[in-house]
C-alpha cells in the first residue's frame, strides 16, 4: 500500500497536476480583488473548496507514501506544506475574511517545495543566510556612522530628513536604493559644496561594495549547492 502511494507521489504527471492546481489557487486569490456577480463569485468560491480538497487529498497521499510516517513532519518542506494546507482549512467567515484571505496567497509558495530546482534554490540561499549576515552587519555599522554625521551636519537645515539618528537612517536607506536619492543629496550640495563627498562615498559603499558582497556570497553559495551539478 505505501509503495503504491509512492509510486502516485513521484508520477510526474501527479506532479504537473499539483503544480497546476497552485497556480489556480494563484489566480483565484487574483479573481477576488475584482468586482463580479454573484454566479461568478459562487464559481470561486465553489473553485476555492475544489483547489482546498485537492490539497488535503495531495498532502495525505504524501503522507501514505512515506515509509516512516514519524519522520514525515520532520521534514521542513513537509511541515511548510502541512502548514499552508491546515491554514486553507480555516472556514472563511465574519470579520476573519481578509485574514483568511491573505493566509490563501501563500498556497502559490509551495510551488517550491514541488520544484526540486525551485527547492534547492531556496535551500542554498538559506545556507548563505550566516554568510550574509555579516556583510549586514557591516551595512548597518556603516549606516549607522554615516547617519550619525548626516544627523550632525544637516538636521538644522534640512530637519525633516535629518533631525535624528531614526531619520538619518530612514533617508540614507532612501539613498541607498537610489530611489530619487539626488533630491536629498542637490539641498544639501547647494548650502554646502562639498556634501557630495558624504552621499557619492555613501551609494559606492553600500549600493556598489556591499551589494556586490553579497551577490558574490549568493553566487558561491548556489555554485557549491545541488543545483549546478
Amino acid at each position: 500500500m505505501v509503495h503504491r502511494f509512492t509510486k502516485i507521489r513521484e508520477d510526474r504527471r501527479f506532479q504537473g497536476a499539483v503544480i497546476a492546481i497552485i497556480l489556480l489557487s494563484s489566480l483565484l486569490v487574483g479573481f477576488q480583488t475584482y468586482e463580479a456577480s454573484n454566479k461568478y463569485v459562487n464559481m470561486l468560491v465553489f473553485l476555492d473548496y475544489f483547489v482546498t480538497i485537492f490539497f488535503v487529498i495531495e498532502l495525505s497521499i504524501r503522507f501514505l507514501g512515506e515509509e516512516k510516517k514519524s519522520l514525515f513532519l520532520k521534514d521542513g518542506w513537509n511541515l511548510f506544506d502541512s502548514v499552508i494546507v491546515l491554514a486553507s482549512l480555516v472556514p472563511v467567515a465574519g470579520s476573519s475574511v481578509l485574514i483568511l484571505r491573505l493566509l490563501r496567497i501563500f498556497r502559490i509558495l509551495r510551488i517550491i517545495s514541488v520544484v526540486p530546482e525551485l527547492k534547492a534554490l531556496v535551500e542554498a540561499l538559506l545556507q548563505s543566510l550566516a554568510r550574509c549576515g555579516y556583510v549586514m552587519l557591516i551595512l548597518f555599522i556603516i549606516l549607522y556612522i554615516y547617519a550619525a554625521i548626516g544627523s550632525m551636519l544637516f538636521s538644522v537645515d534640512d530637519p525633516a530628513r535629518w533631525a535624528d539618528l531614526g531619520i538619518s537612517l530612514l533617508t540614507l536607506v532612501q539613498v541607498m536604493t537610489l530611489s530619487s536619492w539626488e533630491t536629498v543629496m542637490l539641498p544639501m550640495q547647494a548650502l554646502y559644496p562639498w556634501a557630495f563627498v558624504y552621499f557619492v562615498s555613501f551609494v559606492f559603499i553600500t549600493a556598489v561594495v556591499l551589494l556586490n558582497l553579497v551577490i558574490a556570497v549568493l553566487v558561491d553559495v548556489v555554485s557549491k549547492s545541488n543545483i549546478t551539478k
